[in-house]
């Protein structure tokens, strides 16, 4: 009988920019996503995250944001701040985290380190009403 342990990863720790680097542009590196500073490798899924994708717009950056609020056409959410978000919204990046901690195909590899949000600057706008950008 054999105990099948899985394969323990050493957690990574990146920045935002180095992050970027994992958006699938280079077939030679994983994608990442992250999710309020959990990131998640989802290279086995390139069709969606990779170039072309319908969730490429997620890739090498944490959009917890767009989780939180479903604006996914909107850039200003492809952001890690979650300032002025409702609790609902709130809940919601909590469940989109536990979807890719429990995931059997996407795995958690480490965390991003962001630089702190000043908090004089402007909180990104309600994207409800607005027009969506082109799909890339």
């Amino acid at each position: 009988m054999y105990l099948y342990l899985p394969t323990q990863r050493k957690e990574i720790v990146l920045n935002g920019t180095e992050l970027a680097r994992y958006d699938g542009s280079d077939p030679s590196l994983p994608i990442y996503i992250a999710i309020n500073g959990r990131v998640y490798d989802v290279s086995e899924s390139d069709h969606y995250y990779g170039p072309g994708g319908s969730y490429h717009f997620f890739a090498g950056k944490d959009a917890a944001r767009a989780w939180g609020t479903n604006c996914l056409g909107f850039p200003a959410h492809y952001t890690h701040d979650l300032r002025g978000l409702t609790e609902t919204q709130l809940q919601g990046v909590e469940g989109w985290q536990s979807f890719y901690d429990d995931h059997h195909t996407y795995y958690y590899v480490g965390r991003v380190l962001h630089e702190p949000i000043d908090p004089e600057s402007d909180i990104p706008p309600d994207c409800k009403g607005a027009i969506p950008k082109p799909a890339e």
